[in-house]
């Protein structure tokens, strides 16, 4: 074997140990911690138990005092917590438990979501150990009593609802309580002491093991040392070398390099590279300093770079330097680049930061791209507005062509006509408000459904009538392949209110909602007329409008309801797709509650 050979497998050795003791103190630190974290999590269980078991006896203490229904129900509730953890216990103590039920019962039980996990692996990989064994034996003694404590319990609420309890009961009672709640507090004491106890045991072996693997690194790294520094001159000669291949690269590197002394605001190098790119010699420019770059700068980015190096001369930190710079200086043919600066502190051995270190690198062809980029987008953002205001204005002509052609048709056929029309002017309006907006993947639900709303309302004006709409909308914004049907729905619930809901009625309320919960949209139309027929069935009515409801819910994936009101009330939810829901959504959501009456014509 060559003396290279020798080198390498020496190398390879070395990292080999260095591996296996790193992956050894790994190993032990980490299931150390997740043992003691555990532990940690179930002491702090057993103090939601605590608290728990507390709540609960007080509850049916001032359930036997006052009678109060109130007080039972607190019990049960408190009861929740210490049933959780009572089901977790039962399912880990299976051959083959089922880790959801195990999950479920410590949720229950108010522990850390966090920390099931390592709760569920303690017990099942340390269950043997005798103290984890006497805090298990504890905790189900516990659920003994607690099993004791609810059948008393509805001993209690029995008597108490059969009006059996008396004075010599309500005093009996208490005493029994109370020593239950003694013997409750014991176990959890004990509990905590066993968990404790196991913390410590198993802390103690951790600590013994880190320090034989630590000592035994320590002799080894010695070891190496000392055999390493017979190789130091070698190491200095190939540090020379690699130094030198360093500003090499440097050298014929096309970015510019440099590194600015922050005490004195002068370079302390620069790369012969910005010859190439400024056409201005590397001493020129140290010569010159920061202030000569500064002046080549180009006027409108020159105010902002004033600023940057301001901040830099007051710099001690990296967060001023986590931006890159990007501004137009001045080569010495006069003319402008594009250039990006990133940098990054050097600090001394204390710590202190010493200089600024930067790579400059041209730009310029990425901005022209990024330009060209920008213009095609706001073309195609421009034409795609352009094509939303012709199809609205496409459905306009297509809604005034019906409106010709009912002039020649019978009476009986006009209102069908009327139909179209409005299922039309629906969609149109939708195309409107894209273009309107600019926004072409969302439309705002709330002030679609206003003008949709103003618009059938104008339709079905009556000096006779007075209706009058209730607008309760939040702020909630659907995708293009949603608003169309959604508006169709809409327009058909909104329009058959008016048709068919106020037929004996001179005055009434139609109510339009909108709102967004854990991303599902509702959408109500409701109406104080005369309701629905008897026989009125979704499912069954083989009516055009019907129809048009079934289809366009199933095409959103959504659910349309009918609600049993004193008038009619229609329910739509569908699934708000292409949008992550978050529950801060709720809380900022600003809801607009807006009534008018038809409007008065001229």
């Amino acid at each position: 074997m060559s003396k290279k050979e020798k080198g390498k497998a020496k190398v390879y050795y070395v990292i080999a140990i260095f591996i296996l003791f790193g992956v050894c103190l790994v190993s032990v630190s980490f299931f150390g911690n997740k043992f003691l974290s555990a532990n940690r999590a179930y002491i702090s269980g057993e103090s939601e138990w605590a608290k728990a078991q507390k709540d609960a006896t007080i509850s049916i203490l001032q359930y036997v005092k006052t009678e109060d229904e109130r007080f039972y129900d607190s019990y049960m509730r408190s009861l929740q917590v210490i049933n959780g953890d009572r089901m977790s216990r039962l399912e880990l103590a299976k051959e083959d438990p089922d880790l959801r039920r195990v999950k479920r019962g410590f949720i229950m039980g108010n522990n850390h979501p966090d920390d099931i996990d390592s709760m569920i692996w303690l017990v099942r990989n340390f269950g043997f150990l005798d103290r984890i064994q006497e805090a298990l034996a504890t905790w189900e003694e516990a659920d003994l009593i607690i099993i004791e404590f609810t059948k008393l319990a509805e001993e209690i609420h029995n008597s108490i609802e059969k009006g059996l309890i008396d004075d010599i009961a309500k005093e009996e009672y208490p005493r029994q309580i109370i020593d239950i709640k003694d013997r409750l507090t014991i176990a959890g004491q004990s509990f905590s002491g066993a968990m404790n106890s196991a913390a410590r045991t198993f802390g103690n072996i951790i600590f013994w093991i880190n320090t034989l693997f630590s000592t035994t690194f320590i002799f080894i790294t010695a070891y190496l040392s000392v055999s390493y520094m017979r190789d130091l001159r070698s190491a200095n000669k190939k540090l020379f070398l690699s130094e030198y291949k360093f500003r090499n690269v440097l050298y014929h590197s096309r970015d510019v390099i440099y590194q600015i002394n922050i005490g004195s605001h002068c370079y302390e190098y620069m790369s012969e590279s910005v010859q190439e790119m400024l056409g201005l010699e590397a001493e020129e420019v140290m010569k010159g300093g920061p202030e000569m770059i500064l002046s080549r700068i180009h006027p409108e980015d020159r105010d902002r770079m004033k600023k940057r190096q301001k901040q830099n001369e007051e710099l001690n930190n990296d967060e001023g330097l986590s931006e890159d710079s990007e501004f137009r200086i001045k080569r010495a043919d006069g003319s402008y680049i594009w250039v990006n600066n990133k940098r990054a502190l050097v600090r001394d051995a204390d710590g202190k930061a010493v200089a600024i270190v930067g790579n400059v690198r041209d730009i310029s062809v990425k901005k022209h791209q990024m330009e060209k980029l920008d213009q095609s987008l706001h073309e195609k953002q421009t034409l795609l507005s352009e094509i939303h205001h012709r199809v609205k204005n496409n459905l306009a002509i297509v809604s005034s062509l019906i409106e010709l052609q009912k002039d020649e048709v019978t009476p009986d056929l006009k209102p069908a006509f009327s139909d179209v029309q409005s299922r039309i002017k629906s969609i149109a309006l939708i195309h409107e408000k894209l273009y309107e907006k600019a926004i072409f993947s969302k439309v705002e639900m709330a002030d679609y459904l206003r003008e949709l709303s103003e618009l059938i309302s104008d339709t079905y004006y009556s000096k006779e009538k007075k209706i009058e709409i209730e607008l309760r909308l939040e702020d909630v914004k659907v995708n293009m392949t949603s608003a169309v049907p959604v508006g169709l729905i809409c327009n058909e619930l909104i329009n058959n209110s008016f048709k068919h809901a106020f037929k004996n009625c001179n005055e009434g309320k139609i109510t339009i909602g909108l709102k967004e919960r854990g991303g599902q949209i509702e959408v109500t139309v409701c109406d104080s007329g005369v309701g629905l027929p008897d026989d009125f069935s979704l499912e069954s009515s083989n009516s055009l409008g019907v129809t048009l409801l079934r289809v366009l819910t199933l095409q959103i994936e959504g659910v349309l309801k009918v609600i049993d009101t004193s008038g009619s009330k229609f329910v739509l939810q569908f699934p708000q797709k292409n949008k992550e829901y978050k529950k801060s959504e709720k809380d900022n959501r600003q809801l607009t509650v807006q009534s008018f009456p038809l409007k008065m014509r001229a």
